[in-house]
Protein backbone atom coordinates (compact mmCIF):
# COMPACT_ATOMS: atom_id res chain seq x y z
CA UNK A 1 0.00 0.00 0.00
CA UNK A 2 1.27 3.24 -1.02
CA UNK A 3 2.00 5.82 1.48
CA UNK A 4 -0.86 7.98 -0.10
CA UNK A 5 -3.03 5.04 0.18
CA UNK A 6 -2.22 4.74 3.61
CA UNK A 7 -3.35 8.41 4.57
CA UNK A 8 -6.16 8.53 2.49
CA UNK A 9 -7.63 5.38 4.46
CA UNK A 10 -6.39 7.27 7.98
CA UNK A 11 -8.61 10.40 6.43
CA UNK A 12 -11.52 8.00 5.36
CA UNK A 13 -11.39 6.48 9.12
CA UNK A 14 -11.44 10.51 10.35
CA UNK A 15 -14.56 10.98 8.07
CA UNK A 16 -16.13 8.26 9.43
CA UNK A 17 -15.46 9.18 12.92
CA UNK A 18 -16.74 12.54 12.84
CA UNK A 19 -20.10 11.26 11.25
CA UNK A 20 -20.50 7.84 13.01
CA UNK A 21 -18.80 7.96 16.07
CA UNK A 22 -19.94 7.08 19.16
CA UNK A 23 -18.36 8.11 22.72
CA UNK A 24 -18.85 4.35 23.98
CA UNK A 25 -16.12 3.18 21.19
CA UNK A 26 -13.26 6.29 21.67
CA UNK A 27 -11.10 3.97 23.88
CA UNK A 28 -9.66 2.11 20.98
CA UNK A 29 -6.18 0.87 21.75
CA UNK A 30 -4.36 0.57 17.79
CA UNK A 31 -1.63 -1.24 18.74
CA UNK A 32 -3.63 -4.20 19.28
CA UNK A 33 -4.51 -4.51 15.30
CA UNK A 34 -2.44 -6.31 13.04
CA UNK A 35 0.64 -4.68 11.63
CA UNK A 36 0.46 -2.54 9.15
CA UNK A 37 2.65 -2.20 5.79
CA UNK A 38 3.06 0.71 3.52
CA UNK A 39 5.17 0.74 0.62
CA UNK A 40 7.59 3.62 -1.15
CA UNK A 41 9.03 2.60 -5.08
CA UNK A 42 11.39 4.57 -6.75
CA UNK A 43 12.81 3.83 -10.20
CA UNK A 44 16.18 4.27 -11.97
CA UNK A 45 14.59 7.43 -13.51
CA UNK A 46 14.19 8.99 -10.21
CA UNK A 47 17.81 7.97 -9.38
CA UNK A 48 19.65 9.13 -12.01
CA UNK A 49 17.24 12.82 -11.67
CA UNK A 50 18.96 12.86 -8.18
CA UNK A 51 22.19 12.32 -9.70
CA UNK A 52 21.69 15.71 -11.95
CA UNK A 53 20.33 17.82 -9.32
CA UNK A 54 23.15 16.99 -7.05
CA UNK A 55 25.82 17.79 -9.70
CA UNK A 56 23.57 20.69 -10.54
CA UNK A 57 23.41 22.05 -6.95
CA UNK A 58 26.31 20.80 -4.69
CA UNK A 59 30.17 19.82 -5.24
CA UNK A 60 31.20 17.27 -7.19
CA UNK A 61 31.68 14.20 -3.98
CA UNK A 62 35.39 14.20 -3.42
CA UNK A 63 36.93 11.16 -1.39
CA UNK A 64 40.65 11.26 -0.13
CA UNK A 65 42.98 8.24 -0.96
CA UNK A 66 44.78 7.72 1.97
CA UNK A 67 46.49 4.41 1.31
CA UNK A 68 49.81 3.36 -0.10
CA UNK A 69 52.16 6.07 1.09
CA UNK A 70 49.40 8.65 -0.59
CA UNK A 71 50.21 12.23 0.41
CA UNK A 72 48.45 15.41 -0.37
CA UNK A 73 49.78 18.91 -0.65
CA UNK A 74 48.19 22.69 -2.07
CA UNK A 75 49.66 21.76 -5.40
CA UNK A 76 48.33 18.04 -5.25
CA UNK A 77 45.77 16.39 -3.19
CA UNK A 78 45.08 12.64 -3.07
CA UNK A 79 41.51 12.09 -4.18
CA UNK A 80 38.80 11.28 -6.05
CA UNK A 81 36.26 13.28 -7.41
CA UNK A 82 33.10 12.09 -9.01
CA UNK A 83 32.05 13.59 -12.51
CA UNK A 84 29.10 14.10 -14.10
CA UNK A 85 30.78 13.04 -17.00
CA UNK A 86 33.90 11.84 -18.14
CA UNK A 87 34.83 11.24 -22.24
CA UNK A 88 31.88 9.23 -23.41
CA UNK A 89 30.90 7.86 -19.80
CA UNK A 90 28.21 9.52 -17.67
CA UNK A 91 27.75 8.84 -14.08
CA UNK A 92 24.36 6.81 -13.91
CA UNK A 93 22.44 4.11 -12.24
CA UNK A 94 20.65 1.33 -13.49
CA UNK A 95 18.33 -1.62 -11.68
CA UNK A 96 19.15 -5.32 -11.15
CA UNK A 97 17.79 -7.77 -9.29
CA UNK A 98 19.02 -7.50 -5.91
CA UNK A 99 21.55 -4.67 -6.33
CA UNK A 100 21.87 -1.21 -7.97
CA UNK A 101 24.54 -0.84 -10.35
CA UNK A 102 26.25 2.39 -11.12
CA UNK A 103 28.75 3.68 -14.12
CA UNK A 104 30.84 6.17 -12.13
CA UNK A 105 32.81 8.86 -14.03
CA UNK A 106 35.75 10.40 -12.01
CA UNK A 107 39.15 12.06 -11.94
CA UNK A 108 41.37 12.60 -9.09
CA UNK A 109 45.14 12.42 -7.95
CA UNK A 110 47.69 10.27 -6.52
CA UNK A 111 50.70 11.91 -4.75
CA UNK A 112 53.59 9.83 -3.54
CA UNK A 113 57.12 10.57 -2.70
CA UNK A 114 58.66 7.84 -4.99
CA UNK A 115 56.36 8.61 -8.17
CA UNK A 116 55.40 12.08 -7.69
CA UNK A 117 51.96 13.44 -8.31
CA UNK A 118 49.91 11.10 -11.01
CA UNK A 119 46.80 12.79 -12.51
CA UNK A 120 44.32 10.57 -13.59
CA UNK A 121 40.50 10.11 -15.33
CA UNK A 122 38.02 6.87 -15.99
CA UNK A 123 35.44 5.53 -15.00
CA UNK A 124 34.07 2.88 -12.73
CA UNK A 125 31.76 0.27 -12.30
CA UNK A 126 30.44 -0.25 -8.92
CA UNK A 127 27.49 -2.62 -7.12
CA UNK A 128 25.29 -1.33 -3.96
CA UNK A 129 22.94 -3.35 -1.88
CA UNK A 130 20.72 -2.54 0.71
CA UNK A 131 19.85 -4.22 3.89
CA UNK A 132 17.99 -3.89 6.94
CA UNK A 133 19.63 -3.49 10.10
CA UNK A 134 17.52 -4.28 13.32
CA UNK A 135 20.03 -3.55 15.74
CA UNK A 136 21.34 -0.57 14.15
CA UNK A 137 17.08 0.28 13.17
CA UNK A 138 18.40 1.38 9.62
CA UNK A 139 18.74 0.47 5.98
CA UNK A 140 22.28 0.36 5.22
CA UNK A 141 24.10 0.57 1.96
CA UNK A 142 27.62 -1.34 1.15
CA UNK A 143 29.50 -0.27 -1.82
CA UNK A 144 31.43 -2.74 -3.71
CA UNK A 145 33.61 -1.16 -7.01
CA UNK A 146 33.61 -4.25 -9.42
CA UNK A 147 35.55 -2.77 -12.00
CA UNK A 148 38.09 0.56 -12.63
CA UNK A 149 39.40 1.70 -16.16
CA UNK A 150 41.93 4.40 -15.83
CA UNK A 151 42.53 6.50 -19.18
CA UNK A 152 45.68 7.66 -20.66
CA UNK A 153 47.28 5.80 -17.59
CA UNK A 154 49.18 1.97 -17.72
CA UNK A 155 46.73 -1.06 -17.30
CA UNK A 156 49.02 -2.03 -14.59
CA UNK A 157 47.45 0.67 -12.40
CA UNK A 158 44.10 -0.31 -12.76
CA UNK A 159 44.30 -3.22 -9.76
CA UNK A 160 46.27 -1.41 -7.47
CA UNK A 161 43.82 2.19 -7.62
CA UNK A 162 40.47 -0.67 -7.64
CA UNK A 163 42.06 -2.13 -4.13
CA UNK A 164 43.08 1.62 -3.02
CA UNK A 165 39.41 2.83 -4.19
CA UNK A 166 37.73 -0.03 -2.11
CA UNK A 167 39.51 -0.41 0.80
CA UNK A 168 38.49 3.62 1.48
CA UNK A 169 35.48 3.02 0.91
CA UNK A 170 35.26 0.29 3.60
CA UNK A 171 37.45 2.10 5.82
CA UNK A 172 35.39 5.21 5.70
CA UNK A 173 32.01 4.86 4.47
CA UNK A 174 31.17 0.92 4.21
CA UNK A 175 27.85 0.55 5.27
CA UNK A 176 26.27 3.89 4.78
CA UNK A 177 22.81 4.12 6.71
CA UNK A 178 20.36 4.94 4.01
CA UNK A 179 17.34 5.95 6.32
CA UNK A 180 16.91 4.94 9.79
CA UNK A 181 13.58 4.05 11.35
CA UNK A 182 12.64 7.25 13.06
CA UNK A 183 13.06 9.22 10.04
CA UNK A 184 10.29 7.16 8.77
CA UNK A 185 8.19 7.62 11.65
CA UNK A 186 6.03 10.32 12.20
CA UNK A 187 2.44 11.32 14.77
CA UNK A 188 -0.57 12.53 13.06
CA UNK A 189 -3.30 15.01 15.03
CA UNK A 190 -7.02 13.53 14.65
CA UNK A 191 -8.81 16.12 16.33
CA UNK A 192 -12.37 14.56 15.47
CA UNK A 193 -10.38 12.32 17.56
CA UNK A 194 -9.67 14.29 20.25
CA UNK A 195 -6.18 12.79 19.94
CA UNK A 196 -3.36 11.43 17.87
CA UNK A 197 -1.85 8.30 16.75
CA UNK A 198 1.98 7.71 16.57
CA UNK A 199 3.08 5.70 13.21
CA UNK A 200 6.28 3.98 14.49
CA UNK A 201 7.97 2.09 11.45
CA UNK A 202 9.08 -1.34 12.97
CA UNK A 203 10.93 -2.77 10.27
CA UNK A 204 12.08 -2.29 6.41
CA UNK A 205 12.34 -4.79 3.96
CA UNK A 206 13.87 -3.63 0.60
CA UNK A 207 13.56 -4.95 -2.39
CA UNK A 208 15.37 -4.18 -5.98
CA UNK A 209 13.86 -5.31 -8.72
CA UNK A 210 14.87 -4.20 -12.94
CA UNK A 211 12.25 -1.81 -12.52
CA UNK A 212 12.49 -0.21 -9.13
CA UNK A 213 13.89 -0.35 -5.72
CA UNK A 214 10.78 -0.87 -2.97
CA UNK A 215 10.85 -0.54 0.80
CA UNK A 216 8.19 -2.41 2.44
CA UNK A 217 8.17 -0.26 5.63
CA UNK A 218 6.32 -2.53 8.81
CA UNK A 219 4.17 0.03 11.08
CA UNK A 220 2.57 0.03 14.65
CA UNK A 221 0.17 2.92 15.79
CA UNK A 222 0.59 4.08 19.45
CA UNK A 223 -1.94 6.66 21.02
CA UNK A 224 -0.39 9.64 21.53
Amino acid sequence: MKIKLLFAILTMLLATTCIFGQDGTRERRAANGPAAEATVTVNDQFLNAFLTAMFDNLNEPTMPLTVGGAQSSAQCASEIRLKRENGSTRTRVQLENGKIVGTLAFAGAYNQSLMGCIEFTGSALTDVTLSYDATRRAVLARFVVREIHLNNTPAMLNGPLLAMVQGTIDRRYNPVEVVTLDKLSTRLEIQPAGGALQLRAKEVRPEITPTSITLHIFYEFVKG
